[in-house]
């Protein structure tokens, strides 16, 4: 029993026990036990008082130039408070499928993305939409060629291509009339022109129309 009582406890020269041992103990107790948990706790508070969303968004892609789509993702620390998007100061829907959402505009311009966290903290992406044909095909004046009676001029469009299945013209009786010959390859588009002027009409694969008016003093 005394071996036992020897081996827990250290005597000083007096004989009495020391407290070398439970000093160091509660110093350890006091680190451990208090203060690294107070050191982890306000570590995790912080970082969640900080703790910003972040966005992650897709190159737009468009399908028929009229219409412009992209999907974004947002991740964040804490629940969000709420997901955004304007376009030229309007808000525009936003459709969430999981944590993927998407957006679709009928604009070009800079869409801003904006997501907040139930913190306050704010993240703000800028996504610029310019797929969209906005502009009508352009109809070569210069180039018209002006026959006895027949038309002949050249279209482009930069962006979404010409529809030349719309391609018509109105005669100054007010017919309606249809190309005699079109080059897709070179644009070249030729009419009948039975009377002494023509408007065409030339719209592109997004519906933008451009007219242009041609008549005989212009030969």
């Amino acid at each position: 029993m005394n071996r036992e009582y020897n081996r827990r406890y250290t005597y000083d020269q007096y004989g009495r026990i020391s407290r070398g041992n439970q000093r160091g103990k509660t110093i350890l107790h006091v680190i451990f036990g208090f203060l690294v948990p107070y050191i982890v706790l306000n570590g995790i508070i912080l970082a969640l008082v900080v703790a910003k969303p972040t966005i992650e968004a897709a190159e737009p892609d468009t399908r028929d130039y009229d219409t412009a789509s992209f999907t974004f993702s947002v991740k964040s620390l804490l629940p969000l408070k709420s997901v955004t998007a304007l376009l030229g100061g309007d808000e525009v829907p936003i459709e969430k499928d999981g944590n993927t959402y998407s957006i679709s505009v009928e604009s070009n311009g800079n869409v801003q993305l904006k997501a907040v966290s139930m913190n306050g903290m704010t993240a703000i992406t800028n996504v610029q939409i310019n797929l969209l044909d906005e502009t009508a095909p352009v109809i070569d004046e210069n180039s018209a060629n002006l026959g006895t009676g027949y038309l002949e001029f050249t279209v482009s469009d930069d962006q979404s291509g010409v529809d030349f299945s719309s391609i018509y013209a109105i005669d100054s009786d007010g017919n309606h009339l249809k190309p005699t010959n079109i080059d897709q390859a070179t644009g070249s588009i030729m009419f009948a022109m039975p009377t002494d002027s023509l408007t065409v009409y030339v719209k592109d694969n997004a519906g933008n129309e451009m007219p242009a008016s041609f008549n005989v003093s212009q030969a």
